[in-house]
């Protein structure tokens, strides 16, 4: 009985998130426990181990007598958020790198053509979600347990969504740019491919002007 609800309440904060990201829940909105049960046809039990896995994650905030509200992220939570993902994903890449085999490079190299069908149509819903499929994909290929959990708790980094691309040619840009990590893969290159990797995800991260500043600055 014990895992069917915490199965159920998964399910519910999967729901969340994807509401969450694509916008149909705002930031300072509040999620109601009461209303969200019925909602999903649940007791509240599920539906609060499921509002507390998201402030884990720092999507929510729950302060007492307010109730739980969707969480206002600002740039530097952004920022901050993106700098822990490009190591977590360059490290990931680069031992990916070491062990993928052909069938993996082809599921990636489909995922890649859908992100640039997506960007040619300017289906900005399904580019974004190609997108977390080739990031997801070289986790699990890395076989890194540790990589897998720790980028779960950064899924609000793609919040990134609502300062995104503007131009179908920049969407179409990034969606190729995932073609350079693959080429390294091919080659087993891991400093290539964690060098890539770590160069993608900053290219397209806010504040990178921040970064770079950061990076020279420790360089120095």
């Amino acid at each position: 009985m014990q895992i069917s609800k915490i199965v159920l309440s998964e399910q519910i904060k999967d729901q969340l998130i994807g509401e969450i990201l694509a916008g149909s829940i705002v930031p300072g909105e509040r999620l109601i426990e009461s209303a969200l049960a019925k909602r999903f046809g649940v007791s509240q039990s599920p539906v609060r181990e499921a509002l507390k896995g998201l402030e884990e994650m720092g999507l929510v905030v729950q302060e007492p007598y307010k109730g739980t509200t969707v969480r206002e992220l600002s740039d530097e939570d952004v920022y901050e958020a993106f700098t822990v993902r490009a190591a977590l994903e360059s490290l990931a890449a680069g031992l990916a790198a070491q062990v993928c085999t052909p069938e993996d490079i082809a599921n990636l190299e489909e995922i890649v053509f859908e992100m640039e069908d997506a960007a040619k149509k300017g289906d900005e819903n399904r580019r974004i979600e190609a997108n977390n499929a080739f990031h997801n994909e070289i986790i699990r290929i890395s076989g890194h347990h540790l990589i897998a959990r720790l980028s779960k708790q950064l899924v609000f980094v793609n919040w990134s969504r609502l300062k995104a691309l503007k131009h179908e040619e920049q969407s179409l840009y990034f969606a190729k740019r995932h073609r350079i990590i693959i080429d390294a893969m091919k080659a087993h290159n891991s400093d290539l491919a964690a060098k890539s990797m770590h160069a993608h995800i900053v290219e397209n991260m806010p504040l990178k002007k921040a970064w770079e500043r950061t990076s020279n600055a420790s360089e120095s």
